[in-house]
């Protein structure tokens, strides 16, 4: 099952992500180790900025044994060309989620004369997906059917104030998004706010929203996410709470699977993403420890 099915079935779905490798048979494992716990997995597209296993090739690794991956596709330093056949690619080989982002900039090396290319947008990137969704002629494109791309893109939580309008997020879904996923978000009082606002834009019924979030396994765990993932949203109080256990890992366990308790109940709120690199064993602590599997 994938993310697609899912969250048309499933009350809360559970996903996680994965970084690609350079190994097929140590990828294949690691998605069977996460799905153990979760309804599906996530392949990311280069999220450090450095060079990394392309998120298209580890999508055919999965697809050939089985898997159907949440394809993580961004547009930093792609040319429109390259993102249209990154697009083909995923029809291709029948992946049916996509997230589509625009993302930050490589961080170059000090003096290199690389310059990150801008052509297409996130909105765009998306409309494309949509475009090569609905075409009637996908024999043109070479394709047998056209794809059935379930498409996400990012929403950016804060503490909204009253009268705000989401136009950058109506935006993607008038584009074709169908779900949205948050930045890290482990702060459950601030995202229970921020969709609190959303009501009255109707956007809760014309897509899935999906909350971000972590497990780490220390205080310096937990900084080093709040440091370094943009935007992320890290509490002091759960800093501290960590530093003060006298097991952190265990700590961060319960404190997690306490967050995903208190999103199951959040209205509007379809499921959650952990954030890569998610420790097999810590993920199954804590999906078994909320319940939401039934221990599993």
């Amino acid at each position: 099952m994938g993310l697609q099915d899912s969250i048309r079935t499933k009350s809360f779905t559970l996903t996680a992500e994965m970084t690609p490798v350079p190994d097929a048979a140590a990828m294949i494992s690691q998605a069977r180790g996460l799905l153990a716990s979760v309804d599906a997995v996530q392949v990311t597209d280069h999220p450090t900025g450095q060079p990394r296993v392309p998120s298209l090739t580890a999508a055919a690794v999965l697809r050939h044994a089985g898997i159907d991956p949440v394809l993580h596709l961004n547009c930093r330093d792609k040319s429109r060309a390259t993102l249209q056949g990154e697009l083909l690619g995923a029809a291709t080989l029948g992946v049916s989620s996509l997230f589509l982002m625009r993302n930050g900039p490589f961080n170059a090396d000090p003096g290199s004369d690389v310059e990150p290319a801008a052509e297409v947008s996130a909105t765009d990137l998306i409309a494309a997906a949509r475009e090569l969704r609905d075409t009637e002629s996908p024999e043109r494109l070479g394709l047998a059917a056209a794809p059935d791309f379930f498409i996400g893109a990012v929403a950016t939580v804060f503490d909204a104030p009253a009268g705000w309008e989401p136009r950058a997020l109506r935006a993607k879904v008038d584009a074709g998004a169908r779900f949205l996923q948050t930045q890290l978000c482990l702060d459950v009082d601030l995202l229970r706010r921020y969709l609190r606002r959303f009501p009255p834009t109707q956007l809760p019924r014309q897509c899935h929203v999906m909350a971000s979030l972590a497990v780490p396994a220390s205080a310096d765990g937990a900084i080093w996410l709040k440091q370094r993932l943009r935007g992320a949203l890290v509490p002091d109080g759960l800093v501290a709470r960590l530093r003060q256990a006298r097991d952190p890992a265990a700590e961060s366990v319960a404190a997690c699977a306490e967050l995903l308790q208190e999103m199951t109940a959040i209205p509007g709120l379809a499921g959650a993403r952990f954030i890569a690199p998610t420790d097999p064993a810590l993920l199954s602590a804590v999906v078994a420890a909320s319940g939401l599997r039934g221990g599993a």
